[in-house]
């Protein structure tokens, strides 16, 4: 997630695109470009050539004939670029699904599915939706085609190519539980083959600096806590291979077309185990409710379900196996606790749960 966003106006030119680049360090930034008339080749050519060096930025809200200059010249085939939101009428869509954070719609023709976050979710969010999407069907990994963002003032929305016939896993294991074992063992390998992918470490940017930036941004932390997250952080074993960033069995999608990934806004690189402690926390230290609805089952079957996946993905085939794999996940799913409440929302259990695995007395 982007911790920086920067605001030119006017037309830009080269020496107003050397001092955009010129503020990008280590982390990503979003250069938002509502007020933007116009943008010049040599601008063009610092933009291209900065993302050609590494360095790691989006522009999001591309008035149309901005965004076109980056579309003509091939630039956006290599530089992120998110034009302004399009104007939001649902009334060709019905509601077919809901998430923590959006509602899902299919269009009246069944060609897309438009997903509309609450008034909280912030557009430049959406946006990084987008374009973390779109970068990884480019990467070659199977998702579904991004289209169009949209706004009608308060919510922000993306639609996407629908997929006929498709289903999440989860949505599998709640109707048929007799698949458990099945879409579970499928779901493992998937995750198995992501982890040992190399990713462009020049596109997608490093879990440890997402991680780095909330704990960071923590103010229920003191500095000596936040010293020892971070010497934490540190002991990780370093890794340029691909993470989902938001691992769960209902990011994977099942179709005649094959299985595929969707919901992929924290995409990134690093050590896998980073996003495993992601899955850990869904599937083993969740409410109840909050189970029954992300998953349309109980906690129950979820840990079921992690015992399978950590069979498959770790070879814990013992009690004592699961019980080693379990520790070593767990600093990871606190560390993902932290985020989560520093980024969406508080909640007290969370906090104690990631202060005691991360910060034992």
């Amino acid at each position: 997630m982007p911790e920086k966003v920067q605001k030119p106006a006017g037309k830009i030119g080269a020496q107003e695109a050397e001092a955009l680049l010129s503020a990008i360090e280590s982390s990503h930034i979003d250069f938002d470009f509502s007020d933007v008339t116009d943008i010049n080749f040599a601008a063009l050519r610092c933009f291209l050539d900065a993302r050609r060096a590494g360095k790691r930025f989006a522009i999001v809200n591309a008035p149309d004939a901005v965004a076109e200059k980056f579309e003509d010249t091939g630039v956006s085939c290599i530089v992120s670029v998110s034009r302004k939101p399009k104007s939001l009428d649902m009334s060709k869509y019905e509601v077919f699904g809901e998430s923590f954070l959006s509602k899902a719609y299919n269009s009246e023709d069944g060609d897309a599915m438009i997903k509309v976050y609450g008034p909280h979710f912030p557009a430049r969010m959406v946006a990084q939706e987008k374009a973390m999407a779109r970068a990884v069907m480019l990467f070659g990994l199977p998702t579904p085609l991004v289209g169009t963002l949209y706004s009608d003032g308060q919510s922000n929305a993306l639609d996407f190519e629908r997929i006929p016939g498709k289903r999440s896993f989860s949505r599998i294991i709640s109707e048929e539980p007799e698949r458990l074992e099945e879409i579970t063992m499928r779901f493992a390998a998937m995750c198995k083959q992501l982890h040992s992918t190399p990713c462009d470490t020049s596109i997608f940017p490093d879990r440890t600096d997402v991680y780095r930036g909330v704990v960071a941004r923590c103010d229920r932390l003191s500095d000596a806590e936040k010293a020892r997250i971070f010497a934490f952080i540190d002991s990780v074993p370093k890794a340029t291979t691909c993470l989902h960033g938001d691992l769960q069995i209902s990011n994977v999608i099942s179709s005649p077309r094959g299985d595929m990934w969707i919901d992929l806004s924290d995409f990134s690189y690093g050590n896998p185990m980073l996003d495993i402690g992601m899955w850990y926390f869904l599937s083993k230290l969740n409410p109840e409710e909050r189970v029954q609805h992300l998953f349309h089952m109980g906690n129950a079957q979820m840990s079921q379900i992690w015992d399978v996946f950590a069979r498959e993905y770790f070879g814990a085939d013992t009690p004592e196996a699961l019980a080693e794999a379990e520790k070593r996940v767990q600093p990871f799913a606190a560390l993902h606790m932290i985020y989560l409440c520093v980024n969406y929302w508080y909640e007290p259990g969370l906090f104690e749960y990631a202060h005691s695995v991360l910060l034992p007395e």
